[in-house]
């Protein structure tokens, strides 16, 4: 009964000090050694002196056991250690050596056995491999594996993936060759939405704030271990619903130890992908290996500054990915079509005069458009002298214009364009240890990392483009014991992303080309070049392509910086059998952006394909009529877009987090932990107020503050233009236990935990509220019969301005209910140690998620069962006509009304190494339901599942959209080992061999990756018929679905589209919102063979060979998805086989 009132006090004391805190956040990245010590009666000793000593620095640890005979040794670095328990009238135990890994609560009991304290006896018990003392559900990934397995680009991101739970949909996106210190790739883990991780980097949030992606990626040689947590996590970790990524670099020792290496690819060892073999016009009838010349070099360097006291450890890598010049064709107009003279297209297509006599072309009169049936054809389809646009002819006549060097068969010349690009990165850490006496300690550690990817094309007119990125992390870290009992942890750090991504540059050369040829307002705040021509129709800010190659460039911008700053301190107290944390917790986010919209700085012009087809055409639907580049010519475009940002905008954002934790041992078989944990976040605010949003019913404009803006809105909204934190504050238990009975000694562990935890997403930036007018204006306008006077390519950009910053403009809203999602966690699981070293569990994992971000489009009508459509939001108004009393042409709205299920069979077999073996064997039989996937879409390109639109088809019936999650997948297995293979001296076989034959066959080892996993469930996409302007509609299923896996030059028919329909007038379709169709299956076989060239016990030089994809098997794309021609074909793949070299010495 005392115990359980000690915890009630425990937890009621937690929870003032927790409410008094002031706020900040820290994360475990250090280890615990606990224990019992007792006498052969099994009475506990109390007082006995305890010290673990790290083998490798000579650092130590010392703690006393209490009147339970317990002990704790908190905060830990990883590491090797003996431990050491002295007691007087007994002799001194010594346990063997062990490792210690990342996050692991290691137990060594002790039994003392009567003597005298100067005799010594060696414990036997075996290295603690069991989790007996906490129930979250994690894997360990340490220095061996990360430096052995292989990885196509050294991205230790990639090897979550072996963990049970975690999946990606596209793997290939972790290991691209490029952006190795930002964007390494997202798991979806347990169920969860890819961007639902939080990364760690020893201890210090690793993230960008508003893609939730890891800040920065350390090289695989400078990692000491990361510990992946799935499900369950103490206390004193939050801001998550998936996984966290919880990595720690390496550290100095007494011996100055380090490496150097050289990893190199290139594609004459590579193979070639599946689709570049199915015959797309080349005169071989193969499309050749993509050319790659890949180099990743550095070294790593560690060592004592003061032995025992003051440790160093630094690393470099630098990455050099050079693609070599390839020159592609382009198709242009010929010499004749710049004049006019379009007769090469007769008689496939047939060109039309829209402009009524004595408008258009050099008349100095507007085109006055005349109505498509009736335009008259232009004969022979040559366009006149003065119908020819002045802007047109100036820019085709001009030198820069992109040549023909031959006529093709579809009447259109070709030209010739060489594009080379190049990839710089260079990255770098430092860390110092700090042990100034048993009470102190320190470790501090700066990270840096730049990045330059510059991409050029011969033809001037296409401008150029360069990527950058500048990341700076770090962090200082205080450890202080007050007793042998209490301990105080100190953290506090940084990190600091920038991102300037889509610079457009153009030669010189170009100049401001735009207003030279006509354009009025062209070349806006000086720009050079050329704004985007666009020859294939689409939407102002997304155009398509078409046969002749689009030119110029929209100058889409975004400079972008996250910035998260650090404070945390945590108290551990050790009491009887308790073992006690408090902490307070704060993270500042900062978000600096400026984006030039989706219409680019320059903007966008838009030729063909409009609402009633092309200009030069009569609006035949049996015909082909009129094309995008006569349109060109006569100065008609269909579409105009330009994004006007005003500057920069900065968002500010808080987490403020508090817990206290209390691990009891209640019995040598039970352990409980039990855990409450308070965070809350703050509204993202806009730091000059420069951020507005819409009451999505009236349609009335919200301004946070008193920003003086006359017209429209009220003022006096808070500065988030929510209440002053998203959601109610979370009170989150973390409760657990671990039951390891004595009866079966001590071999086998039972755990079950169920835990809630938070987790507010980023979101990206195109969904913020700063990306609405008047602080964001977007400038769009859509022309063809409803082309206003004035309105052609010479004057789109100054007259194509709707009358009001908010007519016709996509708008932003957020509703005020906007939450963290909210995740309950559980597990229960078995695992038994079948041998030393050797565990195997197995365990059933659930989660249940609400308050997920999902975005509305809010334009959507509500069909009622009589067939009518009405429309609830924005005034109640048809958006036809304008959207609500501003005239918006939509509002998107953001909510936390999505949900998530997930439950999962988890097994996994790991064996730690020892006897030249280290292996680990994962199996997940799972399920996950969801009814959004929300706003992302998967991180990455070739991806093996189609997600899901964005949007709900029905808005008003989003339990309709309930089905798999995109990412979902029955089956996956993922497996990897690290094998020294027992040949060569000294060895098991070949003990004797001469040295001449042991530099040859001795010394080799192998290390596999198998992953294997079934397909994703597609999602399916159909025409509209509703009426209501579905965003996202779906077509009928009406029957099984057959896989006929048939190939073509097509590709491959992975699906028959039989079974899939249009739906009916006035109805949605009825196919799931992912499903039926079940998609490609994944495997892939990755192997690393190493030789290892002895030359002292600590000096060797390793050559290797990693064969990725080794036997070459293609893992299909998603097909394509569209009800149409094409629908069930896949033409693309994951990466074919690669091979990459290495060396690295070692010393």
């Amino acid at each position: 009964m005392k115990r359980v009132l000690f915890s009630a006090c425990v937890f009621l004391v937690g929870i003032a000090v927790v409410a008094l805190a002031l706020p900040a956040l820290g994360q475990e990245v250090t280890a615990s050694i606990v224990g019992t010590v007792t006498d052969p009666s099994g009475a506990p000793i109390s007082a006995a002196a305890v010290i673990a000593t790290d083998i490798e620095r000579g650092t130590t640890w010392t703690a006393k056991t209490n009147d339970a005979g317990a002990y704790n040794l908190t905060r830990v670095p990883i590491g090797t250690y003996k431990v050491e328990i002295a007691a007087p009238g007994f002799q001194k135990a010594v346990h063997a050596p062990f490792t210690l890994v990342l996050n692991q609560t290691a137990r060594v009991d002790v039994t003392m056995k009567v003597g005298q304290v100067t005799e010594t006896i060696e414990v036997t018990g075996t290295a603690p491999v069991l989790q007996t003392e906490n129930a979250q559900v994690s894997t360990i990934i340490d220095a061996k594996t990360n430096d052995n397995l292989p990885l196509a680009t050294r991205n230790f991101i990639q090897l979550t993936l072996l963990t049970p739970g975690a999946i990606s949909v596209d793997p290939q996106s972790m290991n691209t060759g490029a952006n190795l210190a930002e964007e390494g790739g997202r798991p979806y883990i347990n169920g969860n939405r890819e961007q639902a991780n939080n990364f760690q980097l020893d201890g210090i949030d690793n993230n960008q704030a508003s893609e939730n992606l890891a800040g920065y990626t350390p090289s695989p040689d400078a990692i000491g271990e990361f510990n992946l947590i799935t499900q369950n996590a103490s206390a004193d970790f939050g801001n998550y619903n998936g996984g966290i990524i919880n990595a720690t670099l390496k550290s100095g020792t007494n011996s100055l130890r380090g490496n150097l290496f050289e990893f190199f690819r290139n594609d004459k060892f590579n193979a070639n992908k599946w689709e570049n073999g199915l015959g797309k016009g080349t005169p071989t009838g193969v499309i050749p290996t993509p050319a790659l010349r890949w180099n990743l070099f550095g070294g790593t360097i560690g060592g004592p500054i003061v032995k025992n006291k003051l440790f160093f450890f630094a690393d470099y890598q630098g990455g050099r990915l050079d693609h070599p010049s390839s020159t592609s064709n382009m198709t242009v107009l010929t010499a004749d079509e710049t004049q006019g003279n379009f007769g090469a297209l007769l008689p496939a297509v047939q060109l039309y005069n829209p402009c009524a006599a004595g408008t258009g072309g050099t008349s100095g009169t507007p085109c006055n458009i005349l109505a498509p049936a009736s335009r008259p054809a232009f004969p022979g389809n040559v366009i006149p002298a003065n119908m020819l646009d002045p802007v047109f002819t100036a820019l085709v006549t001009n030198p820069l214009y992109p040549k023909s060097v031959t006529t093709l068969s579809n009447g259109f010349g070709q030209a010739l364009n060489t594009t080379s690009q190049q990839f710089n990165s260079d990255q770098g850490d430092i860390k110092i240890d700090f042990d100034p006496s048993e009470k102190d300690r320190f470790f501090g550690r700066f990270s840096k990392a730049d990045q330059y990817d510059p991409l050029s094309n011969s033809q001037a007119l296409l401008g150029n483009q360069v990527n950058e990125a500048y990341i700076l992390s770090g962090g200082i870290n205080w450890t202080h014991t007050f007793s042998p009992n209490l301990l105080n942890e100190f953290r506090i750090g940084e990190n600091w992303t920038r991102l300037p991504h889509g610079l457009t540059t153009f030669n010189p050369s170009v100049g401001k080309l735009a207003e030279s040829i006509g354009i009025n307002g062209g070349n806006p705040g000086g720009l050079i070049g050329l704004p985007l021509l666009g020859f294939g129709g689409g939407a102002g800010t997304n155009p398509n392509a078409g046969v002749i190659q689009n030119l110029g460039s929209a100058a889409v911008t975004e400079k972008f910086s996250s910035t998260v700053e650090q404070l945390d301190d945590n108290l551990i107290y050790t009491h009887g059998r308790h073992s006690i944390k408090f902490g307070y917790q704060m993270n500042y986010y900062k978000i600096n952006v400026f984006y030039s919209g989706n219409g680019g700085e320059l903007g966008i012009l838009i030729y063909g394909l409009g609402p009633g087809g092309n200009y030069s055409g009569n609006g035949s639907t049996t015909n082909t009529t009129g094309d995008p580049s006569a349109d060109w010519a006569l100065g008609l475009p269909q579409d105009v877009a330009r994004g006007t940002a005003s500057g920069l905008w900065h968002q500010r954002d808080w987490l403020f987090a508090g817990y206290a934790q209390d691990d009891w041992r209640v019995t040598d078989d039970l352990t409980l932990n039990l855990g409450l944990r308070y965070e809350a976040r703050t509204p993202w605010v806009e730091q000059n107020d420069r951020q507005v949003s819409v009451d999505i019913l009236t349609g009335t404009l919200q301004y946070p503050g008193r920003v003086p803006v006359q017209g429209v809105g009220t003022n006096g909204f808070s500065r988030g233009l929510y209440k002053s934190q998203y959601g109610l504050p979370a009170l989150q238990p973390r409760i657990g236990f671990a039951y390891s009975p004595s009866a079966l000694n001590h071999k086998t562990v039972l755990r079950g935990a169920f835990t809630i935890s938070s987790y507010l997403e980023g979101t990206g930036t195109n969904l913020r509220l700063t990306q609405n007018p008047p602080f964001t204006p977007p400038q769009t306008e859509a022309g063809n019969v409803a082309i206003g006077p004035g309105f052609g390519t010479a004057n789109a950009f100054t007259s194509a301005a709707p009358g009001s910053l908010f007519q016709g403009a996509t708008m932003l809203a957020w509703s005020g209910t906007v939450q963290p999602a909210i995740a309950q966690q559980w597990n229960f699981s078995i695992q038994h140690e079948i041998a030393n070293n050797t565990t195997v569990q197995v365990g059933y994992v659930g989660q249940h998620t609400t308050h997920l971000m999902v975005p509305e489009w809010l334009k959507q009508g509500d069909l009622q069962p009589d067939g009518t459509i009405t429309y609830p939001y924005i005034g109640g108004q048809n958006p036809a006509g304008g959207f609500g009393p501003n005239q918006f042409g939509n509002v998107k709205n953001t909510a936390s009304n999505g949900n998530m299920n997930y439950n999962a069979l988890q097994a996994v077999l790991q064996k730690r190494f020892s006897s030249g073996l280290q292996t680990q064997v994962s199996y997940t039989f799972q399920k996950c339901m969801t009814n959004n996937d929300g706003y992302y879409g998967t991180w990455g390109t070739a991806t093996q599942a189609s997600p899901a639109a964005n949007y709900w088809q029905n808005l008003y019936d989003p339990n309709s959209d309930y089905a798999q999650c995109y990412w979902d997948t029955k089956h996956v297995l993922s497996a990897y080992a690290i094998y020294e293979i027992p040949f060569g001296r000294g060895k098991r076989f070949g003990h004797d061999m001469p040295a001449v034959a042991d530099a040859i066959a001795g010394n080799w080892s192998i290390s596999p990756i198998v992953s294997l996993h079934s397909g994703f469930p597609l999602a399916l996409y159909g025409p509209d018929n509703s009426g209501t302007g579905s965003p996202s509609p779906r077509p009928n299923c009406d029957g099984p679905v057959h896989y006929p896996k048939t190939v073509s030059s097509s590709g491959l028919l992975w699906f028959d589209p039989g079974a899939f329909s249009a739906p009916a007038a006035g109805t949605f379709g009825n196919c799931p919102a992912q499903g039926p169709v079940i998609g490609p299956t994944y495997k892939d076989f990755d192997i690393s063979l190493q030789k290892n060239f002895l030359f002292t016990e600590r000096m060797r030089l390793q050559f290797r060979a990693d064969f990725l994809n080794a036997f070459n098997h293609p893992n299909f794309g998603a097909p394509n998805h569209s009800l149409g021609a094409g629908m069930g074909l896949t033409n693309t793949s994951q990466d074919a086989r690669q091979l990459q070299f290495a060396l690295k010495f070692y010393f």
